[in-house]
């Protein structure tokens, strides 16, 4: 007795009916998933604001209130006042605004994994930002590392951000849940601005920096503000091989991309000095140094990109 098999048009027709159900199911899955990751975004950002919260009524009931301020949230999920212990997904980067213990969500940024969290009216918006390959490209021969690895420090990329191309170095890698921090390669222009705009005291949070920063945001369109930041000693010195608080004994910096194309004395970091409360550290030629808050006669700004990989 003879087996009876498939035909060849057969074949191709249930071939033909497969893509098709494919062609139709694979927006509406990707869709689920888009709509999935940012309500998950959502939820973290939510999440964040009452672990901020429950941070500055700890800090109060210590004895140290936290000021009103606009405060930058570091890649860590952190904020200059104190770790912020959050269960699940941090935030890597934006700002939040604090008035009378009690976070502002109009005026807060939140940075959760590929996108951006913000709040109008109560409602939030969520944003998704562009990964390193949308508006980078690496520069193999000019890495300044021997594996030419894309994803380590010194590796260089040229990145149109919306004004013109121009070159950054990886700062600090980056992995599937942390973002890569890209520093420019030089200084973005010869302007020198002070790091707080009035007074001498480094709790203002560098915002004498601020505008400058809105400045490039409004240039570099292709990017997020919460996309756009100052390097971190911290940053630098592990870039450089050494210890994280290496920067307080001001060593001498090894790797030349941190500190050349220096188009004015130097360029200002986040990072407050610790032990004078009108300095902030920032790097000059081949060297760490600190400054007085109020200065802005000699140095200026080489921002950082956060990008997800």
């Amino acid at each position: 007795m003879k087996k009876k098999g498939f035909t060849l048009i057969e074949l191709l027709a249930v071939i033909v009916v497969l893509a098709i159900i494919a062609l139709i199911a694979t927006p509406i899955v990707m869709n689920v998933i888009s709509n999935a990751s940012k309500g998950a975004a959502e939820r973290s950002a939510d999440n964040y604001v009452k672990a901020v919260e429950t941070l500055i009524a700890t800090k109060r009931l210590d004895g140290e209130p936290v000021e009103d301020g606009t405060y930058t949230i570091g890649t860590d999920g952190n904020l200059s006042f104190g770790d912020v212990e959050l269960n699940g997904t941090k935030p890597s980067g934006g700002s939040i605004k604090i008035e009378n213990g009690q976070v502002v969500k109009e005026n807060t940024s939140i940075k959760v994994g590929d996108y951006t969290v913000t709040f109008k009216d109560g409602v939030a918006s969520i944003k998704e930002l562009a990964k390193l390959l949308d508006v980078c490209d690496y520069l193999e021969e000019d890495a300044h590392n021997e594996s030419r690895d894309p994803n380590t420090v010194g590796a260089k990329y040229s990145c149109n951000l919306g004004s013109g191309a121009r070159n950054f170095y990886v700062l600090e890698s980056g992995t599937s849940s942390k973002p890569a921090t890209l520093i420019l390669e030089e200084n973005y222009d010869t302007t020198t601005q002070s790091w707080c705009a009035s007074g001498d005291d480094n709790s203002c949070q560098a915002d004498g920096l601020t505008a400058k920063l809105d400045e490039i945001a409004g240039t570099w369109t292709k990017l997020d503000r919460s996309q756009i930041g100052l390097p971190s000693m911290e940053q630098i010195m592990i870039a450089d091989g050494k210890a994280a608080d290496a920067y307080l004994e001001y060593p001498e910096i090894s790797n030349k991309w941190v500190y050349e194309s220096l188009s004015v004395a130097g360029y200002w970091t986040s990072t407050p000095d610790p032990y004078l409360s009108d300095g902030a550290f920032l790097v000059s030629r081949a060297q760490v140094s600190a400054a007085g808050v109020g200065v802005d006669k000699y140095h200026g700004v080489r921002p950082v990109i956060i990008l997800s990989i």
